[in-house]
């Protein structure tokens, strides 16, 4: 059942001359953020001013269950920037760290119907506003029943846990091990403030930060979360220890801690109206990233289906599941779990027709590091603030990377490869057992080489009987790359001329790069002289973002991507999709020209898959590219609605670019035969099962070989 989700109206604590404890707010009239959830404003005058808001949680609801995010994927690896310190968790903002929870499963998320969440436990390193990824935890940490962490840390006093049993307490430093395992969630903050009704400090006797604290009622029936907005001169001062143990018994409160606060405190809620993620609170624009959160979610009825995403959110909704996803053409593989349909009764796979794009990769040539140059002019002029001289290190770092490297295939894309061949050879192992005939091909870049020679290794090392065959040179480089005929210099030259205007509009319509150039410079007029154009300045630093991603091995988990804000990120990976649809796609600015030069690649594919069906020997077909062959290509066949025109404005509606061409993207036909000869085919694209618009099929995903075969070579010839 869909439940509106509402933010509370003001609600005053007290007059002037009453203590916090004095009255509380009335519990019975406060807004209903949803069933057994309740959320107040409050507000007093005295002893200072400060302002609050306060979310009442009925843990006798059993409709009602806490999550949390947990351990990085690096988790106890020396953290980069911070070799000394150790990485637990990955820094996410609080509408991150719940619009990722919503994601449905399918796209990566959590698929959970989360309401609100609230930041908790301690961690460092904090040097804000230099943006740090990964984040230590202090103390004891345990997330769904797994531990974050359990060193021990004197600055350590208090414990926020929620049992597997479904109770939850408020405990003294440190848990006993006894009790580690039957926590659920267990985070620590700061000082227990409020224990038995009664205030462990007094009022005026400590300094006023802002503030997140979590408190049960005596019967454990009540969870408190309180947020204090702090250091807002004329607006609210913050709260102490002493504020905290009194605000918190005017709630209801009988047991308290205080969790981290001062800028790490943050109340987020689901906004059903937008389908966002909304602030209550959060006491730094932008938000600061922290380490560990609490969402409390609601159980669907008989664990009900996912919800179903909207169309117009599909973007936003991916990359809130993955944000890497905002690197479009430069993500990295996403290597799913896929099924085949069976096809008909009798119909035995032999022959696969693959095209694949190199693997994740170096950048191409220095020119695209260029943000890191940029920055380094800003050094020299010093106009770069601490953020932007923590920014130029890693720059640096990515530069070192890639000496020697450029056009190479990194690490990553070697393994995406590598993988590739052994989820085909496992998927179809009669086609590659008895030592047929596989060809290949590439082009003639580094990359391509690379991904072909890994890809054909694995094969062979699993089936040594192949036997291989390898062709590259220009005729190989012109039909499988998007490339203009003889002749065409003149209209290639005005293509890119048109491009580069269209892509001009387009990052000034997606980007705004106000916030970032306030972050990283100084405002003089040095800035001004080095930062020529902050738009393309923006777009570099961006796909600098998306390169640290191709090297995640090189660099040991270095990354950029927290100097972009969660909005940040999502106009600049539209801009992005846009952008490269314009130069590979079918735009309504640009037609049907980019398809057009997949035509030679089209006509290779269906003349050997008809070489394969006559000669009986030939078990694959496999060519390595690029995602100017593999992109027009997909244009040219119109797989899954992909043949559509669209402005290239809202190409990022249809063409989300992470899905369809992310690295060691795919596009396979799979040949079948039966004991008469009759043959039939299906089309993958990035190893799923997909449709070609327009084409009747027989069964399934399966068409006649002769009905598709007529259908490409009427494409190819068109």
């Amino acid at each position: 059942m869909t439940r509106k989700l509402f933010i509370a109206l003001a609600v005053s604590a007290g007059a002037a001359s009453f203590a916090f404890a004095a009255i509380g707010p009335d519990w019975s009239s406060a807004e209903r953020v949803s069933d057994g959830i309740a959320l107040v404003r409050l507000s007093y005058d005295a002893p200072r001013l400060i302002k609050a808001q306060a979310v009442r949680v009925d843990l006798s609801d059993k409709s009602l269950f806490f999550a949390a995010n947990g351990r990085d994927r690096r988790w106890g690896r020396p953290m980069p920037d911070y070799t000394n310190l150790t990485v637990r968790t990955r820094r996410v903002t609080a509408e991150e760290f719940l619009a990722n929870a919503r994601a449905p499963k399918s796209l990566g998320g959590r698929g959970l119907d989360m309401i609100l969440a609230f930041n908790t436990a301690l961690w460092t390193p904090c040097p804000e506003p230099i943006p740090t990824p990964y984040a230590q935890t202090h103390g004891l940490n345990v997330s769904e029943g797994v531990v974050v962490s359990s060193e021990h840390s004197d600055r350590v006093k208090g414990i926020f846990a929620i049992w597997k049993n479904g109770g939850a307490d408020i405990l003294t430093a440190p848990l006993p091990p006894s009790r580690i395992d039957d926590a659920w969630i267990a985070h620590s903050g700061w000082e227990v403030v409020l224990r038995d009704g009664k205030p462990l400090f007094k009022r005026n006797g400590g300094s006023l930060h802002p503030r997140t604290a979590i408190g049960l009622s005596s019967d454990r029936r009540w969870l408190y979360v309180l947020v204090v907005e702090g250091r807002h001169e004329g607006v609210s001062l913050g709260a102490d220890y002493g504020d905290l143990a009194e605000i918190m018994l005017s709630l209801g409160a009988s047991d308290a801690v205080n969790m981290d606060g001062g800028g790490s405190t943050e109340l987020v809620r689901w906004d059903e109206a937008t389908q966002r993620p909304a602030a209550c609170f959060m006491q730094e624009t932008p938000p600061r990233r922290d380490a560990l959160y609490i969402g409390v979610c609601r159980r669907r009825p008989d664990g009900g289906p996912e919800r179903p995403v909207a169309a117009d959110r599909f973007f936003e909704t991916a990359i809130d599941a993955d944000f890497e996803r905002s690197a479009g053409i430069y993500h990295h593989y996403e290597f799913e779990d896929v099924r085949d349909t069976p096809p008909p009764e009798g119909y035995k796979p032999f022959y696969v027709s693959h095209y694949g794009r190199h693997g994740s990769r170096f950048q191409v040539r220095e020119s695209k590091l260029n943000a890191c140059a940029v920055m380094e002019e800003a050094e020299k002029a010093d106009v770069l603030n601490p953020p932007g001289k923590a920014l130029l290190f890693r720059l640096r770092a990515l530069r070192s990377a890639h000496q020697g490297m450029f056009e190479c295939l990194s690490l990553r894309g070697a393994e995406e490869h590598k993988r590739l061949a052994h989820r085909m050879h496992d998927r179809f192992p009669g086609v590659f057992s008895g030592g047929g005939k596989v060809r290949c091909q590439a082009t003639t870049y580094h990359r391509c080489l690379a991904s072909m020679a890994n890809f054909a290794c694995s094969l062979k090392g699993m089936e040594p009987e192949l036997d291989f065959s390898f062709e590259t040179g220009e005729s190989c480089k012109d039909r499988l790359l998007h490339s203009y005929g003889p002749g065409d210099e003149d209209l290639k030259e005005a293509d890119l001329k048109k491009m580069a205007n269209v892509q001009n509009a387009l990052l000034r319509k997606f980007a705004d790069p106000d916030r970032l150039m306030r972050l990283l410079f100084k405002d003089a007029p040095a800035t001004r002289e080095t930062v020529k154009d902050p738009y393309r300045f923006v777009k570099e630093l961006f796909d600098a973002a998306s390169a640290f991603q191709s090297l995640d091995r090189e660099l040991d988990g270095m990354d950029i991507y927290d100097f972009f804000t969660r909005e940040e990120r999502l106009a600049l990976a539209r801009f992005h999709d846009s952008r490269c649809y314009v130069a590979m796609g079918i735009s309504e600015e640009f037609g049907n020209r980019n398809a057009m030069t997949a035509k030679r690649l089209l006509s290779d594919m269906v003349e050997r898959a008809d070489e394969a069906v006559r000669a009986g020997d030939v078990c694959a077909d496999l060519r390595f590219g690029h995602d100017s062959g593999l992109m027009p290509l997909l244009c040219l066949v119109g797989l899954e609605g992909l043949g559509a025109r669209v402005p290239a404005a809202e190409a990022w509606k249809v063409w989300p670019l992470w899905k369809y061409v992310p690295m060691a993207a795919n596009l396979q036909i799979v040949l079948y035969r039966n004991g008469a000869g009759d043959c039939i085919a299906k089309v993958l694209l990035n190893e799923r099962e997909t449709v070609v618009d327009g084409l009747p099929r027989l069964d399934g995903p399966y068409y006649r070989w002769h009905d598709l075969r007529a259908h490409l070579a009427k494409l190819a010839a068109h």
